[in-house]
């Protein structure tokens, strides 16, 4: 009866993955136009909903929407969204086309557009400045180190780090890895890009603040005038706010979807914060991809190909976007999610091709998985005709969550019967012939307890040096919700089941 009782949550979870298994699988085996791939890998992988828009030579040649927003309102290509760290591809043809006009320089010191950034210090003073920029012999510990020689090239191609005290003069209350695309590659390299994500926020904030400076006006009015209304972007905006209809987010719970109506503040505009449609995300890369003979005065035809050429020699970022090449062929992309919402951009610049797929739905699953599958599904379509069926991301999620609520059930019954558990530990001490049974089920117990209750407090430090940056829990729950929920739940109920187990040991010896 005992060994039934420990197999029983392993059967539980054997049948609900054969369950899921065996399900019929909806949709073709192969895709060959890209409405039947949006339509049906939209169920497959239980997406609350997105909006697409595809275009090749200069011309949208693709378009449409499906699903609902957060809110369940059916979404269109005009449904505002926001962009989340998308937005920087319209910071940096923003900055871009000022240093087109010359009027900021990408190799000049950042402190020349910045007068407030701390500067270097004279060799006399001490090393630190305090936040205003003032030396003094004996700053307080608080102040902040003063950065080497940081460039404007160096704040759009983030590759180094700086001082953290400074990113809070710059910082809101959108933080680490929320709006960021996580590198596989970082788990087999931890530490590689330590902080990045943080770094990338705070870069093209201060950008941001640059361009206000030189321009003289906002950010927002500065995006404006330059490039959205000569491109026809008539329902961009980096102050969400005075948009109407404003999708709704929502965040994922294994295979099901929750509101989250959360707004992001307008200082992280220019990383994380503009809020678009696709219909002007796709005039905006039908620009880039093919620029017409006759192009905007800021961003000149003739020109628009430096956006997405590095700027670095040997680097893999360009003006806001992240460049990859292999075999010839380049692919340049941006994505990530924010605030319940994702979105990925990709542009295959040598076929004059690219495709925006905007979602009113965050976290790591869709940003990172789920986004990227179709991005690259749609790139088989358009250019070899046919993609094959998308791995099922949703059953496996189901599959991870009736595996963890199964064992977090176990935990609370083992809990409910802590008293006959410790009354069979101390019979089986009284009569066995082992006389330390007792000290070594109690130290085992004691050991899973101190174990438990470490793992609750550094979780977010160990998941984030796996990943190479800096988690809170709060960025766990927004990356995956469902999985950091129920690890917690897991790790809390087993302390509690350690520790009843402990006192019941405990009374039952003195008994």
């Amino acid at each position: 009866m005992r060994w039934l009782k420990r197999l029983l949550p392993l059967f539980v979870i054997i049948a609900a993955c054969a369950i899921i298994l065996y399900l019929p699988d909806l949709g073709p085996e192969r895709y060959t136009d890209l409405a039947a791939l949006f339509k049906h890998e939209r169920t497959r992988q239980s997406t609350v909903g997105y909006s697409v828009a595809v275009c090749r030579n200069g011309s949208i040649i693709y378009q449409e929407s499906f699903g609902t927003d957060g809110a369940g309102e059916k979404l269109s290509k005009g449904t505002p969204m926001y962009l989340g760290p998308s937005s920087e591809v319209l910071t940096g043809a923003l900055l871009y086309s000022f240093s087109l006009q010359g009027k900021i320089n990408l190799d000049e010191d950042i402190r020349s557009y910045l007068p407030e950034y701390p500067g270097k210090p004279d060799a006399r003073q001490q090393k630190n400045l305090k936040i205003d920029g003032q030396p003094g012999p004996a700053a307080p510990s608080s102040a902040l180190a003063a950065p080497a020689t940081i460039t404007v090239r160096d704040m759009a191609d983030p590759t180094m780090l700086p001082n953290e005290d400074l990113a809070r003069e710059f910082s809101t209350k959108i933080s680490g890895y929320e709006a960021y695309e996580v590198d596989p590659s970082n788990i087999l390299n931890p530490g590689r890009h330590q902080g990045n994500a943080t770094h990338n926020r705070f870069a093209y904030r201060v950008l941001g603040v640059v361009m206000e400076s030189v321009g003289v006006d906002s950010f927002d009015g500065l995006l404006q005038s330059r490039i959205l209304r000569p491109l026809g972007m008539r329902n961009t905006t980096a102050v969400p706010e005075s948009v109407e209809g404003l999708a709704v987010g929502s965040g994922r719970f294994f295979s099901f979807q929750f509101p989250n109506n959360s707004r992001i503040p307008n200082a992280a505009a220019p990383a994380d914060g503009i809020a678009t449609t696709s219909d002007d995300m796709a005039k905006f890369l039908a620009y880039i991809t093919a620029p017409p003979s006759k192009g905007i005065a800021s961003l000149p035809s003739s020109s628009v190909t430096g956006l997405y050429q590095p700027l670095k020699k040997g680097g893999s970022r360009g003006f806001g976007w992240k460049i990859n090449e292999a075999n010839g062929n380049r692919t340049v992309y941006q994505g990530g999610s924010v605030e319940g919402f994702s979105s990925r951009i990709v542009i295959w610049p040598e076929r004059n091709a690219g495709i925006v797929v905007l979602a009113p739905q965050g976290g790591i699953v869709e940003s990172s998985i789920i986004l990227p599958m179709l991005t690259q599904a749609a790139e088989k379509i358009l250019f070899t005709g046919s993609s094959s069926k998308l791995f099922p991301v949703s059953r496996v999620l189901l599959l991870i969550g009736i595996a963890l609520g199964v064992y977090i059930l176990t935990l609370f019954s083992q809990t409910s019967t802590a008293h006959s558990w410790a009354k069979a530990a101390v019979e089986r001490q009284e009569t066995g012939t082992n006389i330390y049974f007792h000290q070594l089920i109690t130290a085992r117990t004691t050991f899973g307890l101190i174990l438990r209750v470490l793992l609750i407090f550094l979780a977010p430090t160990l998941i984030g040096a796996i990943f190479g940056g800096s988690l809170t829990y709060h960025d766990l729950m927004v990356l995956e919700p469902g999985t950091s929920a129920f690890l917690a739940i897991a790790l809390l109920a087993g302390a509690l089941r350690n520790t009843t187990r402990l006192v019941w040991l405990r009374r039952t010896k003195q008994e």
